[in-house]
């Protein structure tokens, strides 16, 4: 039998947090420094001969770290089918196992988007069979709605009285990105209610965030109305926030407290907002157990 001291076992963590760190530096680094060399080319402070060596060397650690990448990917996906898991989920992981998390975001944010658009004409709800659905949306929807007219009106008053062609086409084409992406996000907050399964309460924010709240443990639920709280989701203390607008207006309280993914230490207390929270207060209540029971 072999043992591993915690020395040994810090090490191996820092060396791996280097090894990503450096991974991601030189990612970077592959992207960033190529655009710098062909401006300094086309702008004359760099002469085309040692643009082209500095560009040849920039391709050979492009492609050390695409091996790299290649061989963290395979060990990521290989080891999700191992312990049984599907395509997808392997896929996944090796994604994360290769790409900064930025990078994941930028990407998710997107696609979440897209499929806002296609769910919205197919009338499909992220909700479950089982689940509950609380919704907490409806105060966007005069919003939304104004964004869009208005965003609709702005890109064609644009468009027709711009008068360089050039920049009217760009400008029509960023108005459009733009309003595609602000109906599809707020799309996405009616079709990802939060959610009330047997034993857990789904909190989200549309397809950008989701937060799983164990309900054992629960033992009180009242309405609690605040407002003004900095961000979508935080933590206060042993209390974890999840707001619409900046507002709650339900209030849990657990005892003991539970754990909740991402959070270091567990919570006693969660808030958030509904758009019915007389009707999610009692829904809730008959999930609750006495305290110290």
């Amino acid at each position: 039998m072999y043992y591993i001291s915690s020395t040994t076992t810090h090490e191996v963590a820092v060396g791996m947090g280097v090894r990503t760190e450096f991974l991601s530096t030189a990612r970077w680094l592959a992207v960033v420094i190529p655009l710098v060399d062909l401006a300094l080319v086309l702008t004359g402070l760099l002469s085309p001969r040692t643009g082209i060596v500095v560009a040849l060397v920039l391709e050979a650690l492009l492609a050390a770290v695409l091996l790299v990448e290649a061989a963290a990917f395979r060990g990521a996906y290989r080891a999700v089918r191992r312990d049984g898991g599907g395509r997808r989920a392997a896929l996944l992981a090796g994604v994360e196992a290769v790409w900064p998390p930025v990078v994941l975001r930028m990407v998710r944010a997107e696609a979440g988007v897209l499929r806002a658009l296609w769910w919205a004409v197919r009338r499909r709800p992220a909700v479950g069979p089982g689940d509950v659905p609380l919704p907490y949306a409806g105060r966007f929807r005069l919003v939304l709605g104004a964004l869009t007219v208005l965003g609709a009106l702005e890109t064609v008053v644009v468009h027709v009285l711009l008068p360089w062609q050039t920049a009217r086409w760009v400008l029509l084409a960023v108005s459009l990105y733009a309003l595609v992406w602000v109906l599809g996000s707020g799309l996405s907050l009616f079709q990802h209610p939060h959610l009330l399964r047997d034993d857990e309460l789904v909190l989200r924010f549309g397809h950008l965030r989701t937060v799983v709240v164990p309900l054992a443990g629960l033992v009180g639920v009242r309405r609690s109305v605040e407002a003004e709280h900095g961000k979508v989701l935080l933590r206060d203390g042993d209390r974890l926030v999840s707001s619409v607008m900046g507002d709650t207006d339900v209030e849990l309280r657990f005892d003991p407290p539970v754990r909740v993914a991402e959070q270091e230490e567990p919570v006693a207390r969660v808030a958030f907002w509904v758009d019915d929270p007389q009707a999610v207060v009692r829904l809730l209540r008959d999930r609750a157990v006495p305290a110290g029971r």
